[in-house]
């Protein structure tokens, strides 16, 4: 098994291959995600102000264990859209 996490400035809902895996945090902690090793697309949807906004990454996940998981970094407006 693999394992990595999604990082954003804002709390949201991360997604494996089209499958809900959960919140990328719990508090201000990130979650880590276990998959197979391999090409994955890797989608976070947040809420912007009354909007949903997901953005997703094509990454190769490989190489990765519990303790150092692969980083998979999204950039999320801040500020409120309307």
């Amino acid at each position: 098994m693999e394992f990595f996490t999604v990082s954003c400035l804002r709390r949201g809902r991360v997604s494996i291959d089209g499958r809900y895996q959960g919140e990328n945090k719990n508090g201000e902690t990130l979650q880590v995600f276990q998959c197979s090793a391999g090409r994955h697309d890797i989608s976070l949807e947040c809420q912007i102000g009354q909007k949903c906004r997901e953005m997703t990454q094509r990454v190769m996940i490989t190489g990765t264990n519990a303790i150092v998981p692969i980083a998979i970094r999204f950039v999320c407006e801040l500020r409120e859209e309307a």
